[in-house]
């Protein structure tokens, strides 16, 4: 039986990967989280990965394949303190990396759009990356310590992640135009970013078929539609029957956040698709699934 070693799981990835990977009854699923969690088949545990002996753990556990989701991932958060942002998104990966090759363990690290410039959009996984903030710089040299260390690795690189999960570690871009509209707030979005938005639920589902396939390089996983983050938390209002008209499109520039966000990351899927038969599901239909799933929690 394949052992899966997933961290991370308080965040939305996390948490829909492992109660995805846990309802596979030909895997064992570990799953390591700062807050306690319950999933359903799977084993977790409460964890400060910055503080904890990782050789100790791997040893311990002695999964088959780490799935490496824990990040700093606010852009404005790894801005302001660049140091936190090294500490969990290059140094710690680093020691996962150093435990992978020691214990013959392959590592799954979720990467991100930001790794490139915006430039040109349409991305392809071979692309220079010239990232424009530090969070996309410190992933970026994860990934480079990651493929230079020689460790069995996939990385899967990523777009603007929606989904929903109670207590979830942080918010996304669907909570939180939620959250302002059923408040009746009007919420600013930048009209001028161009994402290809994913539904964790896909971004699950890839990251399982890299699991049980064993697929190693660098791929890119997302959404397919191109669309600004203005037009996607439109959708959003719509999809949940909220006023569409407090979303409130503006310039980056005016939304005068600490990091600078790149224009158009949208990515090119090909890659992935050739590899796995993958065909990521419409905003329109993974918005209602979404909305469904919502309503079936809070009842």
């Amino acid at each position: 039986m394949m052992k899966i070693l997933i961290t991370g799981a308080n965040g939305l990835v996390g948490k829909k990967l492992t109660r995805k990977l846990a309802s596979n009854k030909n895997l064992e699923v570990i799953a390591t989280s700062l807050k306690k969690i319950y999933v359903e088949g799977a084993t977790t545990f409460t964890s400060n990965l910055l503080n904890a002996d990782i050789n100790h753990m791997v040893d311990d556990i002695h999964p088959d394949i780490i799935v490496h989701c824990a990040a700093l991932s606010s852009p404005d958060a790894c801005e302001v303190d660049r140091f936190a942002c090294h500490r969990m998104n290059v140094e710690l990966t680093k020691k996962i990396v150093s435990a992978c090759i020691d214990y013959h363990v392959h590592l799954i690290f979720l990467s991100t759009d930001f790794v490139f410039d915006g430039t040109k959009g349409n991305y392809l996984e071979d692309d220079d990356p010239n990232p424009v903030n530090y969070y996309g710089e410190s992933k970026l040299e994860a990934e480079r310590l990651i493929t230079t260390s020689g460790v069995s690795s996939t990385i899967v690189r990523t777009s603007l992640v929606y989904g929903f999960e109670p207590k979830l570690s942080r918010p996304n871009i669907l909570t939180r135009v939620i959250e302002n509209l059923e408040k009746g707030k009007a919420y600013k979005v930048p009209s001028d970013q161009i994402r290809t938005p994913t539904y964790a639920e896909d971004l699950a589902w890839a990251l399982e078929q890299v699991c049980l396939n064993k697929i190693a390089g660098t791929f890119h996983v997302s959404g397919q539609e191109v669309t600004t983050v203005a037009d996607f938390a439109k959708q959003v209002a719509r999809a949940f029957n909220l006023d569409e008209n407090l979303i409130n499109p503006v310039s980056s520039s005016e939304l005068n956040e600490a990091a600078p966000r790149p224009r158009n990351t949208s990515l090119q899927l090909n890659k992935f698709k050739s590899a796995i038969n993958y065909n990521p599901t419409p905003i329109e239909l993974a918005l209602n699934k979404i909305l469904n799933y919502r309503i079936q929690i809070q009842t």
